[in-house]
């Protein structure tokens, strides 16, 4: 299928089902349609895109990691410096010890000579407790540095584990949301709605150009436009992303895939609609697109296709589900074979087309 996937669509009751309103020439009678667009473009095609969250998402777990490296690495560092101040206490509590247990009970009172020695023994071991307790003392405000730090460090790490996870959700949660809607084609629903609405503008334009109609004609194609662009920038991600050109059909600026093996310019139904050429369709034949894909599709003689500056007149063309042409349709060989063309990724505008 040649389409190309737009945005996700998860609410099937914005999708733009043609609607038979009360003066349906009047401004006011689209506008629940254009709110109903505004909403899908607001929520689906704006703001950051699945591909830059990925990688959003991705130097966030790069960042974590660091941050985690960084909090082993300090306390490591403080953890040391609390070992290396407890040592002294360590290797006196020890000497305390061993002078405790050879310090014995003490002698007779009688027996002066051996108290003179016992007490002496009794001194050297309060000197030793005095030292170790003034030892104890500093190392413990390396340890209490020490839990005060980790603490710290861990209460960051928590803070952002607890960000990163709730990044991580919602971008799996878009994710599966962009799976389901193109699973289902809701994206399709969504552009031959929009597309559907330019043709109901353009007609009613036709019969009553009405500047409040008028304005609204013009914010429908503002949102096709955006929707190109969008849809470029996408392609612009992919290893072997299509390409994709703007174009004037007649009056009406589309976004067209160059899609070099399909024998003719394929539109959907609702852009033949709105160019006002539905009366002019053909028979129904069959025609081949790239990779020799079948398709049904009607006649239709497009008056004028523009493309990059170069035009062509009375181009052949079909009309075809919008399913297997994306947005606005493919630039196939009935347009394509007037020009030498190539493509260049280097340029902006990629395609290049040098008449014969």
């Amino acid at each position: 299928m040649a389409h190309f996937p737009l945005g996700p669509l998860r609410c099937a009751a914005l999708v733009l089902a043609p609607v038979l309103l009360a003066g349906a020439g009047e401004p006011v009678a689209f506008q629940p349609r254009l709110a109903a667009v505004e909403t899908v473009m607001e929520r689906f095609y704006r703001g950051e895109n699945l591909e830059a969250g990925h990688q959003r998402v991705n130097a966030l777990v790069e960042r974590f990691n660091a941050q985690v490296e960084q909090r082993n690495t300090q306390l490591e560092a403080a953890r040391a410096e609390a070992d290396r101040q407890l040592a002294p206490s360590k290797e006196l509590a020890a000497t305390l010890d061993a002078q405790d247990q050879a310090l014995g009970l003490p002698p007779a009172e009688t027996d002066l000579q051996a108290m003179r020695r016992y007490n002496d023994r009794v001194k050297a071991r309060n000197a030793v407790a005095e030292r170790y307790n003034g030892s104890r003392a500093a190392a413990q405000q390396a340890v209490d540095a020490f839990n005060a730090l980790s603490q710290r460090l861990d209460a960051g790490i928590k803070q952002a584990r607890a960000q990163l996870e709730g990044e991580q959700q919602a971008l799996k949660a878009r994710t599966d949301a962009y799976q389901a809607f193109h699973d289902q084609e809701r994206d399709v629903a969504f552009y031959t709605g929009l597309n559907r609405l330019l043709a109901d503008l353009r007609a009613a334009c036709r019969s009553h150009p009405d500047p409040g109609l008028l304005a609204a004609l013009d914010r429908v194609r503002g949102y096709r436009r955006e929707l190109a662009r969008w849809a470029a920038a996408r392609q612009e991600t992919e290893d072997n992303g299509l390409v994709l050109v703007d174009a004037m059909v007649g009056d009406e600026p589309c976004c067209f895939i160059v899609d070099t093996g399909a024998q003719l310019v394929c539109l959907p139904g609702e852009i033949i609609s709105a160019l006002g050429l539905t009366g002019s369709l053909g028979e129904e034949s069959t025609l081949t697109l790239a990779g020799g894909q079948k398709i049904r599709g009607r006649s239709i003689v497009l008056p004028r296709v523009a493309v990059g500056g170069q035009e062509g007149t009375d181009v052949a063309g079909s009309a075809v589900p919008a399913s297997e042409v994306g947005i606005d349709g493919l630039l196939g060989q009935s347009f394509l074979k007037h020009f030498v063309y190539t493509v260049d990724e280097r340029r902006p505008g990629k395609l290049i087309l040098v008449p014969r």
